[in-house]
């Protein structure tokens, strides 16, 4: 889907929950109170004291209302470190950023300077150095800067520059004189959130602004326009996201790590009856509805 130059669009993005376990907890649906007690479980249910969880609407999940629960801890640093390794996992799996790198790679032009928020392994940040871009990214979870850092190696690639610190910590003085800053799902999990996070890209007036989020909730919104900016284009459009695994036992390491504790019997059982074998591996199939917005400083 593409909308072009329309004043009077405003976009709704999605808080994106960047790890994937929620939109792959809808679709093990299971008719035991228990196992769905288990998917959208709240502090007050929870038996762990730490179990990740934040507030949010009420949804209609299969037939029925509930609460929509979304980990907490997936906006810390610390989150990131310990789920680098599924991260990868996730990204050697799937096609998710294809789309994402065609359309920077078709409208970036070598010698750009690039600030990528949140970059990361890589994925956005690498294939714009390969074309000649200068490309600086923002990456403070050492477990995802030692992805990027393979993955730079791999591709021969040692002239990108990498920020640890996080997005809100970088000073307003280093933000000047960028051809593109971009952000892939990234923001939203900012302390200041989705919407000052964006704002303050353009408060950097940098030539062009990129950003990638998922589609479905309206709490987030995406203006035609950001002061001396306007929307250039909107694609969205629907993607591979599913989540694939080698063995029951890396299934049941996943889960216990996204639950914060050891899972019950049935609970395992419930995921492993919603696994689709295929390839030598074992998947929970999901998809995603992707939007990409790009912002063109007016001259």
């Amino acid at each position: 889907m593409y909308f072009y130059k329309k004043p009077e669009l405003e976009v709704r993005g999605a808080v994106l929950i960047y790890i994937k376990e929620i939109k792959a907890m809808k679709a093990l649906h299971h008719e035991g109170a228990d196992f769905m007690a288990f998917l959208f479980e709240t502090p007050e249910s929870s038996s762990h004291e730490g179990q990740p969880y934040l507030p949010g609407r009420k949804e209609k999940l299969f037939g029925g209302y509930m609460e929509k629960t979304i980990c907490k801890n997936v906006a810390t640093v610390q989150f990131w470190d310990s789920y680098a390794k599924w991260y990868k996992l996730w990204m050697e799996h799937n096609d998710y950023h294809h789309r994402i790198i065609e359309t920077l790679t078709s409208m970036v032009e070598p010698g750009w300077r690039v600030l990528d928020i949140g970059a990361g392994n890589g994925v956005l940040s690498l294939p714009l150095c390969a074309i000649g871009c200068e490309v600086t990214a923002i990456e403070p979870s050492v477990g995802m800067r030692n992805l990027l850092y393979e993955d730079a190696f791999g591709r021969g690639i040692d002239w990108i520059n990498v920020d640890e610190r996080r997005w809100e910590d970088v000073p307003n003085f280093a933000l000047n004189d960028y051809d593109l800053i971009m952000a892939c799902n990234s923001l939203h999990l900012t302390e200041m959130g989705f919407r000052q996070a964006l704002e303050r890209i353009f408060h950097a007036k940098p030539k062009n602004v990129f950003v990638v989020t998922e589609l479905g909730a309206p709490e987030i919104k995406v203006k035609w326009q950001y002061g001396d900016y306007t929307m250039l284009f909107t694609k969205c459009y629907e993607t591979e996201s599913s989540l694939a695994y080698h063995s029951t036992d890396e299934i049941v390491e996943y889960w216990s790590f996204i639950k914060g504790r050891r899972l019950h019997s049935f609970e395992i059982e419930g995921i492993i009856s919603r696994t689709v074998f295929e390839g030598d591996h074992m998947w929970l199939k999901d998809t995603a509805r992707v939007g990409m917005y790009w912002w063109e400083r007016n001259t």
